[in-house]
């Protein structure tokens, strides 16, 4: 009896901590240096590229299952959309909180979407399309000149992220989903107005005030609701939401926003997590529940995934989810156009993902790691974050691993001092999670 009553006693301390490890705190459950945000984003990136699959391949009439599965109301390239943008929301906003000043917040965010995006639209200049024309005219002759959209254009109207041309010399006319060389960069505009959005809110002390944070956000989901069901009227009293992806992207960017403003506050919980995953599946399976639910369901089932998901330090080699993100869309269009879609969905994804994790992976190598060396070089001070007021603005919501700024030189003495006793910002410990791309894919073209 005796012996089973130790038992009994022993367990229940084990028990005990069993629940308190499985209800924490955001801030508590969330390890900055070891999380699965890498292989969920990898997963988003290979997401788009299967959804991509179905109208760059002509198959299944264009639409991959998802739309079916959420009665016509989102596809799974969107989704993986809506993750990518929600886990941005919640690392950038981090980023620019713990950056020295806004300037070098902005700094790190050119250097995470430019460079790759850059070497993308020469890569598809000088690659892809030269293939392209030579299986098409059986020669090079006249490539760069003699046609309406020549590729110098192609670099020149897109070089600042705003898409203005997809084709290159009237090409890849006969395929499924014609002249368009790489459908999926156009979301890298509304990721850098959201960089931008945060960066201004932050300058304006406004990202400090998280109540006005979550009040934006509300909006933004009031809008999206209101779009949904009534579109003209939204349109006509808010002409700026005319553009539907960006009321679309920017609220779920927000969500992500609004988790980490609130990671003081929101539980990691299975039980809340089964909750949230009945209101994304009932979100899906009712049109018109998708907007209003399925969405904020979502958002916390990816931030439940990042701290539950047992698959930790996925991207220590690198982060090739850009890469796969950029270059998958050409690469499927040039199987199209050698006629690999002809033998079926499978072998189709068979040939085009493998080849796309090599173009992912050599861009992470030659492109993006080389120029995110490049963020901590010293630079003009303009403007102070609010790192230096944490403890003032911040108050009871403590800050999620150390600052990921090097560059110390500029902070004041007490800051200085605190980064030292913590092992400085040189710490090999440190989170180095807002190095990697927190981009964001698209949706199947449309």
């Amino acid at each position: 009896m005796n012996m089973e009553a130790t038992t009994t006693q022993s367990a229940a301390p084990r028990a005990q901590h069993r629940r308190k490890r499985s209800s924490l705190r955001l801030d508590q459950a969330f390890d900055p240096n070891a999380n699965s945000l890498g292989f969920m984003r990898l997963v988003f990136a290979a997401m788009v590229l299967f959804d991509h699959a179905f109208p760059l391949g002509g198959f299944h009439g264009g639409l991959d299952p998802g739309w079916a599965w959420t009665k016509g109301q989102e596809d799974f390239g969107g989704l993986a959309v809506a993750g990518f943008f929600v886990v941005s929301g919640f690392l950038v906003t981090r980023s620019f909180l713990s950056s020295s000043t806004s300037i070098r917040y902005l700094w790190k965010r050119v250097l995470r979407i430019f460079p790759g995006f850059w070497v993308c639209l020469i890569v598809t200049v000088v690659l892809f399309a030269p293939l392209a024309f030579h299986y098409e005219h059986g020669t090079l002759h006249a490539y760069l000149h003699g046609y309406p959209d020549p590729p110098g254009d192609y670099l020149r109207r897109n070089a600042l992220l705003d898409m203005n041309q997809y084709g290159i010399n009237q090409l890849l006319a006969g395929i499924p989903w014609p002249n368009a060389f790489d459908g999926s960069l156009w979301t890298l505009m509304y990721e850098f107005k959201c960089y931008l959005a945060v960066m201004a809110l932050g300058i304006f002390g406004i990202l400090q005030r998280r109540i006005f944070v979550l009040a934006l956000a509300v909006f933004l989901w009031a809008s999206e609701i209101g779009e949904f069901y009534n579109p003209n009227d939204v349109k006509r009293m808010i002409p700026l939401f005319a553009d539907v992806e960006l009321v679309h992207l920017s609220f779920m960017f927000s969500l992500g926003a609004v988790l980490y403003l609130y990671r003081d506050r929101i539980i990691i919980s299975n039980l809340i997590a089964a909750l949230a995953l009945m209101g994304f599946l009932a979100g899906s399976a009712i049109h018109g529940w998708f907007y209003p639910i399925g969405e904020v369901s979502f958002a916390y089932l990816c931030l439940w995934g990042a701290v539950r998901i047992p698959i930790r330090h996925f991207d220590r080699f690198g982060d090739f989810s850009y890469g796969l993100y950029v270059y998958a869309f050409p690469v499927e269009q040039l199987a199209s156009l050698y006629g690999i879609n002809k033998w079926g969905l499978g072998p189709y994804l068979l040939v085009t993902f493998p080849i796309s994790m090599l173009f992912a992976v050599a861009s992470w190598f030659i492109v993006e790691r080389t120029f995110l060396n490049l963020k901590r070089v010293k630079l003009p001070t303009l403007w102070r974050s609010p790192a230096w007021w944490s403890e003032k603005v911040q108050g009871k919501s403590p800050a999620i691993g150390r600052p990921e700024d090097n560059n110390m030189s500029e902070a004041p003495p007490e800051v200085q001092a605190a980064a030292q006793a913590e092992g400085g910002p040189e710490d090999p410990g440190a989170d180095r999670s807002t190095d990697r791309p927190e981009l964001s894919p698209e949706p199947a073209p449309r």
